[in-house]
């Protein structure tokens, strides 16, 4: 079960012509859980976004992350496209 969420969103802007743009995001959620019968350190799982110029692309970080089920690996994953897609939408209104 989820403990605790961190979420970070980091922006590089470049100045020109008395306008600002957006050169590069980064988006990022960490997901903890408690340890399992097999480790006895709690779990981190981060998912993140990475933009050098290029467009979007996404990375999953973790040392270890068990789940019973498949649902709830999707699950997460849903909860950060939502979150992902929210951003997105803001930057474009």
């Amino acid at each position: 079960m989820i403990r605790k969420i961190f979420i970070s969103l980091s922006k590089d802007y470049k100045m020109t012509d008395r306008k600002k743009y957006l050169l590069s995001q980064d988006f990022q959620m960490t997901f903890t859980q408690e340890s399992d019968c097999c480790d006895n350190k709690e779990q981190y799982l981060t998912i993140k976004t990475q933009n050098g110029g290029g467009g979007d692309f996404y990375v999953i970080e973790t040392e270890r992350w068990a789940f019973d089920n498949i649902p709830e690996l999707i699950t997460i994953l849903k909860r950060f496209e939502a979150s992902d897609s929210l951003i997105k939408q803001k930057e474009l209104e």
